[in-house]
């Protein structure tokens, strides 16, 4: 009787041989003859085989290549796939009262997305950070509102004729090269390719290896057959050179700033979306307070965050505890100034400036294989190293944040700036790697990692978003308190007011809603009589309510 089952079963295919199946098993790889096996508790792979081998048409030789796991009896058989089709085999399997389940031996895809460079195997800096688990996210180019991301680097020079550079090399569009005006009214003339504080022009230079491996760690072209990948695949990057003493650096900061706020002012029609800065230069064993020029120094991170720049500053090379001997810069106190110290590729910190209040995360710089120029102005790769290796990491990690897909998470860039460098701030700083060579002597106690930055942003964006509504009322505790859960769609002022039943407003309170988290606003009816009363949440002529029992 199986064998006239069987044979039924097949009445509908044309043959048995191979064929043009339209199945989605057939889209993912897997390994040519295999089939797997799951039989139900008791039943015998050898039987089964038997039974296949014996069938009144032909399925070619099926045979058993070896068991996978015997206690839960799962089993790995062959076949000749230029004989049969695996689909209609498994069809044929799964007809059986011996087979729990039966699948082809796929081949996984791991989900990280490495690019074509040919010099990627030697970036295990990257890897470490977990980037390209990140990638598959974005990797890099424009905000949500389409704002190109920029990254302002403060080097000596930076080789821009790079291959692996070029294409992301920062231009100021809005202004003409070498003709003498300030096309775009912005105070500095021709600075179309980057400004140079002591030449007041945009001859930034290309000499040096070392701005060279900074740019490429931050934005190298990713996946263009080229030597490396930068941490943004696609990003602008501008450098300020020329610093040399600690007016340049006021000076180099202060370019920065115009720029951004003049992008700010224009709603993107001048100016440049700058969202960060990386610098590696510094004093050891300095503390803000005992220089004027320090002290001046620390103040300009105050400035370029309130107009959205957050800022990347490399501590000292030695291994120093900051908190006790200090460090220009990365004493600063300043909120929009992140510390980087060193850690090696197996993420231990290498000797390297340290302190759990003033150094906020490790990131990888021993032995970092990025562009180069290897002199006269030729292009090549070779090793970077230090904190000078590690700060550019965290730098193009702001950047990449800024490229990700909700919209929410930097729709207030251009209008709240400084709240939204906060936001990408925190996300980092919120979201390292755990590691027990940081841990008590910096901020975070871990490392960066790209991957869970990107899962940071995710969370933050399952805020509930949507049409105004009161999602629930919840008496919170027996002294009664009420919490009124609500979702609105933006996140400007709203006013809660409460009502008893004759109409008349007994309490009202701006709300201003959070965009990233569960909103809900506390209410105490421990005074109220017992009845019914309202509640509302409104603005303008957008009003909803709810009506609210207290017993």
């Amino acid at each position: 009787m199986k064998y006239v089952f069987f044979l039924l079963l097949f009445s509908g295919f044309t043959s048995l041989l191979p064929a043009q199946v339209a199945d989605a098993d057939q889209l993912v790889k897997h390994r040519s003859g295999e089939l797997i096996v799951q039989l139900v508790k008791g039943a015998d792979v050898q039987q089964l085989v038997a039974e296949l081998n014996r069938l009144p048409f032909s399925l070619g030789t099926v045979t058993v290549i070896r068991p996978i796991v015997k206690d839960w009896n799962y089993h790995l058989l062959g076949f000749d796939e230029q004989q049969v089709d695996p689909a209609a085999l498994l069809n044929v399997i799964l007809t059986s009262s011996k087979v729990h389940a039966a699948q082809q031996n796929h081949q996984v895809e791991y989900r990280g997305l490495e690019p074509n460079d040919p010099d990627w195997f030697q970036q295990s800096d990257m890897t470490l950070i977990n980037a390209p688990d990140a990638w598959l996210t974005s990797t890099g180019g424009l905000t949500q509102n389409g704002d190109t991301i920029v990254v302002a680097i403060l080097e000596k020079g930076i080789l821009f004729t790079h291959p692996d550079l070029v294409p992301n090399r920062y231009w100021n569009w809005k202004d003409k090269a070498g003709d003498g005006i300030d096309n775009d009214q912005n105070g500095f003339i021709d600075d179309f390719g980057g400004w140079n504080v002591t030449d007041y022009n945009d001859n930034t230079g290309n000499n040096g290896a070392h701005g060279t491996g900074v740019a490429g760690i931050i934005g190298a072209v990713g996946n263009n057959s080229v030597g490396v990948t930068g941490v943004n695949w696609n990003i602008k990057m501008m450098n300020v050179t020329g610093v040399d003493y600690d007016d340049d650096i006021i000076e180099a900061y202060y370019y920065v700033y115009t720029m951004r706020k003049l992008y700010n002012e224009s709603n993107g029609a001048k100016g440049a979306f700058i969202v960060a800065t990386n610098a590696s230069f510094g004093y050891n064993n300095q503390w803000p307070d005992s220089n004027p020029n320090f002290t001046t120094w620390c103040n300009l991170y105050d400035s370029l965050g309130v107009v959205g720049v957050l800022n990347m500053g490399a501590t000292t090379n030695q291994d120093t505890d900051v908190d006790a001997l200090g460090d220009m810069p990365t004493s600063c106190p300043s909120e929009f100034l992140v510390a980087v110290t060193n850690i090696n590729k197996l993420g231990s910190r290498v000797p390297s400036g340290y302190g759990q209040a003033s150094i906020d995360l490790g990131s990888p710089g021993t032995g970092t294989y990025s562009t180069t120029n290897v002199g006269g102005n030729t292009p090549g790769y070779g090793i970077i190293g230090g904190t000078s290796a590690a700060t550019p990491h965290v730098t193009g990690a702001v950047a990449l944040l800024y490229s990700l897909g909700c919209e929410a998470f930097t729709s207030d860039a251009v209008s709240n700036p400084a709240a939204c460098a906060r936001r990408v701030r925190d996300v980092i700083l919120n979201n390292t790697e755990p590691n027990a060579s940081l841990e008590d002597i910096t901020v975070t106690g871990g490392h960066l990692d790209l991957k869970r930055a990107v899962n940071g942003v995710t969370e933050l964006c399952a805020g509930v978003v949507g049409p105004l509504d009161i999602l629930k009322v919840r008496a919170f505790d027996s002294n009664g308190e009420v919490r009124l859960y609500y979702q609105t769609p933006t996140f400007l002022p709203y006013t809660f007011r409460v009502f008893n039943m004759l109409g008349q407003q007994l309490y009202e309170e701006e709300l201003t809603p959070d965009q990233f988290s569960e909103n809900y606003v506390k209410y105490d009816t421990s005074n109220l009589p017992k009845g019914v009363y309202v509640f509302s949440i409104g603005r303008g002529d957008a009003i909803v309510s709810v009506k609210f029992p207290k017993i």
